[in-house]
């Protein structure tokens, strides 16, 4: 991946009937005459998407688009399958990815004006203005119901190799839509039509506006079967084709293989009760699965999902970028899953008026500025000074500091239990008091085992049980660890009451909820602890951090928490500062299948897929940033299991593997013990 972390937006003009004309290209973003009808003809026409989608045997169709644009290839195209399902209810085809790539995103009020021409999409732009992303690197999902929308923002050669191993050979339709070849030369290239090649299907067609003979040459080169037909309205002629029957091919990196589930899924059993089990069950539903949850307390969100408050923002770091892009990413995904629940009547206590970060000694003040130098955009991480910092805190600072202004706090336990409630609602089954402490392979399906020896089958299982994940014997050898954190909850008072925003130093300190009563400070952080007593001594601990931290503020005062109210919860988490998603890695056959590794690559012989058990997944070690990263981490882990794509960088991926750990070793030619 580049190293730069946001894009350009796209410079326009307007014709006078409001064409969107790209000043970076000189060059229009679609026809003057009809882009709509453009985009039907060459598009939907020329991959003969209704006819296929008529034949489609599987659930899902992924297309790619080279050149996102205003969006309008993917209205006419998402307006096209909805028309379809409506008339096909019953059709094995169900949902539609749509894959895009663009280097210069357009503003939302770029959008706003350039969608003004189109009312008959006007739903579609509402939506997409209200969840468009951060100007970020990378994949951003959006959903439109039974569409799934994959923003890649940034150069398509960088971006395209991110699909990585996951989508080897899963792409059903591409358009082929950049600006004309001679005014884009570098995007029309042998290795964008290589790289098509690769993640095409058997079977799988393009088609594109142009007939230049570099495309045509250039596409067939690299394998495809290219045809030429009348262009649109005035052009003469256009290309398409398609991909002929091929071979397999071998992943490049076969050890961090993400496996999907054996067989047809129907159904799921998720082991854990708190936010990462309540986005793994809505990923679940959406999809139409049958889902079982299996929870050992009496109510959802009872251990690290159960705080008072929780801030929500993303986990930026001066030193790893790639683990900043992950949890940049989460944020924006996160904000939007919200926004639907909000929408959907899920109640919860929220404020969103920003996290404000103090640089609170000399070190933190240097990392802030390192973390500004990446240039991550003003909406997303911003440096401020001690007068602007109070402004937007609503609070005196006594230090410079920076300010994510969409990140916010809300109330973790009700919007886990509320969110479940929901789900119920939506055919979600919640078996409560169900302790599974065993996990044995029958044939095709796993039988859970719970405490009283009873057994449930079930074709699929996803823990997401935090810190216990590693009591099974096909988990023990993880290296995770518990995490004890209290939390304190103090009264308000005077001047902590003007608190607006979630107030970030070597802990944190909430705004008052909306009872106007208390705040939450914390949090203790002692590893490889699961006491869950209440300890006075960290009670003590988070009142003396904030004091210490930010002393000369007068409201500081006001920090009283000898009323001992707390909360204590136990995080999952690992050194890397990342979790980990995916199928659970068999240890034994890991270390037995890729005892010589090293050499294996070297000498670049055959290497097997990563060995994982069959239909066995998990999401673990969120640490304290599981509001911020359980939406995305979920959203991804059906995806794998289901085959269909995952919205994330194969990089970032790859550093997700639940098997990491090991692989590095080997890697490196030392042996698992």
């Amino acid at each position: 991946m580049t190293s730069k972390l946001t894009t350009e937006t796209a410079k326009l003009d307007f014709a006078l009937d409001n064409t969107p004309i790209s000043l970076q290209f000189d060059d229009i973003y679609f026809s003057m005459q009809d882009g709509a009808a453009e985009s039907r003809y060459v598009f939907l026409q020329g991959n003969r998407l209704e006819q296929r989608w008529q034949q489609h045997a599987q659930p899902h169709f992924v297309i790619a688009e080279s050149g996102f644009g205003t969006g309008l290839n993917f209205f006419v195209c998402m307006q096209t399958f909805r028309q379809f399902r409506t008339q096909n209810p019953q059709h094995p085809l169900k949902r539609l990815y749509f894959i895009s790539f663009e280097k210069y995103p357009l503003s939302r009020s770029q959008l706003h004006q350039t969608h003004a021409r189109y009312p008959e999409f006007s739903a579609f732009s509402q939506r997409l203005q209200q969840h468009y992303p951060f100007r970020l690197q990378g994949c951003q999902r959006l959903h439109f119901d039974e569409t799934a929308l994959d923003l890649w923002f940034g150069d398509i050669h960088d971006n395209l190799p991110q699909l990585g191993d996951a989508m080897l050979q899963k792409i059903d339709a591409w358009f082929l839509d950049g600006f004309a070849p001679s005014k884009n030369p570098q995007m029309w290239s042998s290795d964008l039509y290589h790289a098509m090649f690769r993640y095409s299907k058997s079977g799988a067609t393009f088609a594109t506006f142009t007939a230049a003979s570099a495309v045509r040459k250039g596409l067939q080169a690299a394998g495809f079967v290219v045809e030429k037909q009348k262009g649109f309205a005035r052009k003469r002629e256009m290309l398409m084709g398609y991909k002929a029957q091929t071979a397999a091919l071998a992943p490049l990196t076969p050890w961090y293989w993400t496996q999907s589930a054996v067989g047809a899924v129907k159904e799921v059993a998720i082991v854990g009760g708190g936010v990462a089990s309540l986005f793994t069950a809505l990923s679940c539903l959406k999809r139409g699965l049958k889902v079982t949850l299996y929870c050992e307390d009496p109510a959802p969100a009872m251990n690290a999902s159960g705080n008072k408050q929780g801030a929500l923002y993303p986990q930026l770091s001066d030193d790893d970028q790639r683990n900043s892009r992950f949890y940049a990413h989460a944020f924006g995904y996160a904000l939007q899953q919200l926004q639907d629940f909000e929408q959907q009547g899920i109640a919860f206590e929220s404020g969103w008026q920003g996290v404000a970060i103090c640089a609170y000694n000399c070190k933190v003040k240097q990392k802030l500025t390192r973390i500004a130098e990446q240039h991550w955009g003003d909406d997303l991480f911003r440096l401020c000074d001690q007068t602007e910092l109070s402004r937007l805190s609503g609070i005196e600072l006594n230090c410079d500091g920076a300010f994510i202004e969409k990140g916010g706090w809300l109330a973790p336990q009700q919007l886990v239990q509320n969110g479940f409630a929901h789900l119920q609602k939506c055919g979600l089954d919640i078996r409560f008091r169900q302790s599974i402490t065993q996990l044995i392979r029958q044939n095709t399906h796993w039988l859970l085992i719970n405490a009283q020896e009873e057994s449930f089958a079930h074709e699929v299982v996803i823990l997401a049980n935090g810190h216990q994940i590693t009591q099974f014997e096909q988990t023990q050898n993880l290296p995770l660890y518990p995490v004890r954190g209290q939390v304190s909850q103090i009264p308000t008072g005077e001047h902590l009451k003007q608190l607006k925003s979630v107030l970030c130093y070597d802990g944190y300190l909430t705004p008052v909820d909306q009872a106007q009563q208390s705040h939450c400070i914390g949090a203790s952080h002692v590893r490889n602890s699961a006491d869950r007593t209440f300890s006075p001594v960290e009670q003590q601990q988070n009142a003396d951090k904030i004091r210490q931290n930010l002393d000369g503020c007068n409201w500081l005062q006001e920090i009283d928490s000898r009323d001992n109210l707390a909360r204590i919860g136990v995080r999952c988490s690992t050194r890397e500062r990342l979790p980990l998603m995916g199928a659970v890695p068999d240890f034994h056959q890991t270390a037995a299948v890729y005892r010589n590794l090293f050499n294996l690559r070297r000498r670049r012989q055959p290497i097997a897929n990563a060995p994982c058990y069959p239909n066995l997944y998990l999401i673990a070690a969120l640490g304290s940033r599981g509001l911020t990263s359980a939406p995305l981490l979920a959203e991804s882990l059906v995806c794998q299991i289901l085959g269909e794509p995952i919205p994330l960088a194969e990089d970032i991926l790859q550093a997700l593997s639940p098997n990491r750990t090991w692989i590095r070793k080997l890697l490196k030619g030392t042996p698992l013990a």
